[in-house]
């Protein structure tokens, strides 16, 4: 190698150096951090996600503000969760609950903190409203269960009593002890 070539050489050797330190500097070359153990995994804002049956048709549907899942255990948190059941088509209950919880399989939905629900009225059934807290839902058997007070009204009743038992597939809601009722006759 002449003298030229291995000044050549080594002024690209020197130009590779400082390039590379360069980057190493910027960050560009370091390593990307992983995410911790116990964080999430991934996110979804404003998610809207629809279940279909068997029949094909949606069986149910669920809507949040935000869902983040959590691979430590496969567990996704909601935020702002609005769950919809669905028969021949149309809704026939949702619930609203301030965040959520959905275990690995989505066989079973935490709704936590203040939950209201609602069966909207349809041919010669009336409306009901039930306000109550920590929710267990079971989508695929369409049935929720709360061991918390619950408040439901239509019309002109309104019964309280602690622990719920709903069952939305048969439109029943069972409470469960000191059951209390108040009838207006004009309502």
């Amino acid at each position: 190698m002449n003298g030229k070539q291995l000044l050549l050489f080594t002024g690209l050797l020197a130009g590779a150096a400082v390039s590379g330190w360069l980057l190493l500097d910027q960050g560009v070359l370091k390593e990307q951090p992983t995410p911790s153990p116990g964080g999430p995994d991934l996110f979804v804002n404003d998610m809207d996600l629809k279940i279909i049956g068997e029949d094909g048709n949606v069986h149910y549907r669920v809507q949040a503000s935000r869902l983040e899942h959590f691979p430590y255990d496969d567990h996704s948190e909601l935020t702002a969760p609005f769950l919809q059941v669905f028969s021949q088509e149309r809704t026939t209950w949702d619930a609203r609950s301030e965040r959520g919880w959905v275990a690995d399989q989505g066989d079973t939905v935490w709704l936590l903190g203040r939950v209201v629900i609602n069966r909207p009225p349809y041919a010669a059934q009336r409306a009901i409203n039930v306000v109550t807290s920590d929710l267990v839902v079971k989508p695929q058997a369409d049935t929720a269960e709360t061991a918390a007070a619950a408040v439901i009204q239509s019309g002109g009743y309104r019964i309280e009593g602690v622990g719920l038992l709903a069952n939305f597939r048969e439109n029943r809601l069972d409470l469960r002890s000191r059951v209390r009722g108040k009838v207006d006759a004009g309502g």
